[in-house]
């Protein structure tokens, strides 16, 4: 039969939809678009990935813990011979669909509208893969979905075989991601009798954070003495480090910080004494203030964090929010903040839209189409877009009422409220509006006094033109964040010339303190994994990356929560990071080459390598799976003596046995439980016990189970079975066997009034 039809690939149902509208594809099926001669599917999310060790003969993840443990203890590491892909259960129907296409008679040739970053190429790749594509496949790059944008893709299309190297590198990476986490993870897991997830991504960002919470608590606090000149002619000038060496080694740090404040109040007195300084310098220069970019999703999940206190993973999922079902959102997993020039012509008129959603916006966009926007390469550059641009809103914006949002039950799960749809749209609206504005454009006045032989110095800014920080005082409210210090911002100074003596006025101690670094937000932790290649040697090819992707860096510190590395530390409004003692006991026992950074840059380096054809991929795994075989190798020869078991809280000795009692609650619930910690022994109590329910009508509270751990019984009021009112009944533990199943029960007697008087609360 003769082909009729191309089959397009798309990511997702959006893109694929945004194609389809352009090049005819107007007849919907299930899973596809058709129509024009096109045919025009997609994935969603992830189709195909690589399979878990048991499909090469391994011991499998349920039984590495068991009887096999040992066994999966010395097969480590776990290098497959050859990576085998397996359809992903989740999207399993939509992979067949795709399959079935690809193989259909009616199709003679591929093309691939996956996104342009290497991770599109692989997913795209994979899919044709398992698939058995044996079909001509042609490269549609587009970074954005305007009509012009896909016309102009579809008619410059690209050979496949071009992003062959890009491909055999990311595929590389994945099998590498695999080898390493599956035996670090195992190794670490086996020998240390825990669960311990080990991660080229992952392990990093947890030392980011153990790092930073080490610093805290090993931070002491230095005071020094610094002057400050107040002068007769309106201004003062400050001193804060002896950088000219006039006072003595030993009354100073290391960083030229004064600490004995006698020497410094004597150094004032003096300089009261001699009334007079000379003004060495004064410079002033006109400065500007670009105004801030538009929004990839790291900086947006940066500011949700600060104004909101919102994690990284509820900004991610307000944001998909936006975009899949209201639709006024552009694809929020970008990693650029750059927009193509294909959208140039529609950006003013976007602008506009955003002034019909409230009076909020329109009074500011009036005025900024009165001043003109300023739409410059700090907005636009292709070259820095690749597989999506930066976060704007979509025409949908026009009239939209932010009222009406409301998340599907899915979204709800996430943890979207109707609240944080509006605030991050919100969020994007104002950073749209400011980022067409112009600089904030201001005067800086540096001066430079000498008393005798003390040098001091001030400074001071003297707005000309408050450009953006206006409108986005007007719209946000003052900026949040760090301050500039007052004396910078506010002072004004006469008009002075070099050589001109000043008289004093005052000259008095200012008492400083050292402060410790700040334990990490999800704000700060985001911008350590996005410059992580600055803190390692050969980490310049991670500028503008850094380790992890939009998409991936909000799951992974998620996982370290849910892994119970890391916990929520709140002071006042702001909750800060901090690493459980768990946390903190992996970093001590992983080599230091599996949580620095510099394993990514390493990575990087060699698959820029395969791309350029410099390196091929046998030479990239070879010395990988060298270095695999030698960290695995050290993990199991180590002899640290380090323990993950902590010792457990008695609470109390057993009714039954008089063994030690502990207490358990499992995370997210409210039941607590106390029982005893000897394997033989059946004494268990909780919150939730079924025959207090009956006879009371209520849930025993954890102070009333401890209660019977320690007295071995308690009294409670009962209620009267079809009448009003109560009787006091006396609840004893007692074990009660159920076939061959002994289990700890309560009995209930009444209570003499004579004995309510021993009555416990």
């Amino acid at each position: 039969m003769e082909a009729k039809y191309k089959l397009l690939m798309a990511e997702k149902p959006s893109v694929a939809q945004d194609i389809a509208v352009v090049i005819g594809a107007t007849k919907r099926y299930k899973g596809y678009f058709e129509g024009n001669g096109y045919r025009v599917t997609w994935a969603v999310g992830h189709l195909v990935g690589l399979a878990e060790p048991d499909a090469y003969g391994f011991v499998s993840q349920d039984e590495m813990y068991g009887d096999k443990s040992q066994v999966a203890y010395d097969e480590l590491p776990l290098i497959p011979d050859e990576f085998k892909l397996v359809v992903l259960e989740p999207t399993k129907d939509q992979f067949q669909i795709v399959k079935n296409l690809i193989h259909s008679p009616d199709v003679n040739e591929i093309i691939n509208c996956g996104d342009m970053g290497a991770e599109g190429h692989i997913l795209q790749w994979l899919i044709r893969e398992k698939a058995g594509c044996n079909k001509k496949v042609w490269r549609f790059c587009a970074t954005s979905m305007t009509e012009e944008a896909i016309r102009h893709a579809m008619a410059n299309l690209r050979p496949e075989e071009e992003f062959a190297n890009i491909i055999k590198g990311e595929f590389c990476k994945k099998k590498a991601d695999w080898i390493m986490g599956m035996s670090m993870s195992r190794v670490e897991s086996i020998k240390y009798h825990t669960g311990i997830n080990v991660g080229r991504v992952q392990s990093p960002t947890l030392y980011f954070v153990v790092k930073r919470y080490l610093e805290v608590q090993k931070f002491k606090v230095t005071n020094y003495y610094g002057m400050t000149t107040d002068l007769l002619e309106g201004f003062s000038v400050l001193w804060s480090k002896d950088v000219d060496g006039i006072f003595s080694e030993a009354a100073k740090d290391s960083e030229n910080r004064v600490l004995d404040k006698v020497t410094v109040e004597a150094k004032c007195r003096n300089i009261e004494a001699e009334r007079v300084g000379t003004v060495l310098e004064v410079e002033k220069k006109k400065r500007g203030l670009d105004r801030p970019q538009l929004y990839d999703i790291t900086e947006l999940q940066r500011d949700a964090n600060r104004r909101f206190g919102y994690t990284a993973a509820l900004t991610l999922a307000t944001a998909q929010a936006l975009y899949e079902t209201q639709k006024v959102l552009s694809y929020p997993r970008t990693d650029s903040r750059y927009i193509t020039t294909d959208l140039k012509e529609y950006l003013p008129y976007r602008i506009k839209a955003i002034g019909t959603v409230g009076a909020k916006y329109q009074e500011v966009v009036e005025k900024i189409l009165s001043f003109g926007l300023n739409i410059d390469k700090k907005i636009f550059d292709d070259s820095k877009v690749t597989d999506h641009h930066a976060l704007i809103v979509t025409e949908r914006i026009e009239n939209f009422d932010m009222n009406s949002m409301k998340p599907t039950d899915k979204e709800y799960s996430d943890g979207v409220t109707e609240e944080s749809m509006r605030n991050i749209l919100d969020l994007v609206l104002c950073r749209m509006l400011v980022a067409m504005c112009k600089p904030y454009v201001y005067e800086q006045t540096a001066v430079t006094v000498k008393f005798g032989d003390t040098t001091f110095s001030a400074s001071g800014k003297k707005p000309i033109d408050f450009g953006w920080t206006a409108i986005q005082n007007s719209l946000l409210g003052k900026e949040w964040g760090e301050e500039e210090p007052e004396e910078e911002l506010g002072q004004i100074f006469p008009e002075l010339q070099n050589g001109q003596s000043v008289s004093v006025k005052t000259c008095r101690v200012v008492s400083k303190k050292t402060t410790p670094p700040k334990l990490h937000t999800e704000a700060t932790l985001l911008t350590a994994m996005e410059n992580a290649g600055a803190t390692v040697e050969g980490g310049a090819i991670l500028k503008g990356k850094g380790i992890g992707t939009q998409a991936t860096r909000a799951e992974i510190i998620k996982k370290l929560f849910d892994s119970g590395y890391c916990e929520a530390q709140q002071k006042g409004k702001t909750n800060y990071i901090i690493p459980t003692a768990k946390g903190l006991t992996i970093i001590r026992v992983l080599p230091p080459e599996l949580y620095s950074p510099k394993i990514t840059a390493d990575w990087e380096t060699k698959i820029a390598k395969i791309v350029e054809g410099k390196m091929t991929e046998c030479e990239f795994m070879d010395e990988f799976c060298s270095f695999i075989h030698a960290k695995v190798q050290e993990v199991k020869a180590a002899e640290t003596g380090i323990t993950f078991k902590r010792e457990r809280q008695v609470y109390g000795k057993c009714p039954f046995c008089g063994g030690e009692v502990y207490r358990y609650q499992a995370k997210g619930e409210k039941k607590i439980k106390f029982y005893c910690g000897e394997k033989s022994c059946p004494f268990s109590i909780d919150t939730d016990n079924p025959t207090v329910s009956t006879w009371t009508g209520k849930k025993l509270t954890e102070k009333q189970c401890l209660q019977i751990v320690i007295k071995k019984f308690i009294i409670l009021d009962c209620r009267k079975k079809g009448k009003e009112g109560t009787y006091k009944g006396k609840f004893s533990p007692i074990k009660k066997q159920v076939g061959d199943k002994v289990f700890t029960n309560l009995i209930c007697e009444l209570v003499k009034p004579s004995t309510t008087k021993n009555r416990l609360n």
